[in-house]
């Protein structure tokens, strides 16, 4: 599905946002592989065991901290390509896409909101080929100061990448390279909760009246 959606996409005048040919945003980005649900969200955000600390720097997204807004998302990281509520399953659930490249590899970028405070960041390359996902992960351990001295140490040894309040970055990489920037606040999973039936009717009868308050373009 992803594919064909990528081959109906071209590069705009501004090489960090997309013109869509004959396809809607809503679209697009259902078909991009980010977490959505009650499960995956509370997957995501339970602390790995043994975690230990490996960083003095703190863990950002992009220089955005977690328990952020989305007005000051925005404020730093400009207008979103799209802004998506998940009224549907998760309850206060939203997430900002953006577009961004690391040299010439682009990257689709998810930044996860739950009542309206910034908890998880996700950073999505798709198929990347091996040299590339080196140098994107190259550029986050760098960032940290965790390159390896020797450089044919794995480097995916040193993730998941800690700071002292537990947020922390965590790597995937089957097809797709994900890296999950999430916040360490254990005060935000019991808050994760499932929309329930009659919530949910009553959000799809608002989106028929006024679709372009519940999903609308940015």
């Amino acid at each position: 599905m992803f594919n064909s959606i990528w081959k109906t996409l071209k590069l705009g005048k501004s090489k960090n946002r997309l013109d869509l040919v004959g396809l809607g945003k809503k679209d697009y980005f259902d078909g991009v592989n980010y977490v959505r649900t009650v499960a995956g969200l509370r997957n995501v955000l339970t602390k790995p065991k043994q975690l230990s600390t490996n960083t003095s720097r703190e863990v950002t997204f992009k220089g955005l901290c977690f328990g952020a807004t989305i007005k000051e998302a925005k404020r730093l990281l400009g207008k979103p390509e799209f802004h998506v509520r998940q009224d549907q399953d998760v309850v206060g659930h939203e997430v900002l896409f953006y577009f961004s490249y690391v040299g010439s590899v682009k990257v689709t970028q998810c930044l996860h909101f739950l009542y309206g405070k910034f908890i998880m960041g996700q950073s999505i390359v798709k198929t990347p080929k091996p040299a590339k996902s080196k140098a994107i992960i190259e550029s986050v351990l760098s960032g940290y100061n965790l390159m390896p001295e020797n450089e044919e140490a794995a480097m995916g040894v040193l993730f998941p990448v800690c700071d002292g309040s537990f947020n922390r970055i965590e790597i995937h990489h089957v097809f797709d390279l994900i890296l999950t920037y999430t916040t360490g606040d254990p005060e935000v999973l019991p808050l994760i909760t499932k929309v329930q039936v009659q919530e949910k009717t009553r959000s799809s009868l608002l989106r028929r009246a006024l679709p372009e308050q519940v999903v609308r373009y940015v």
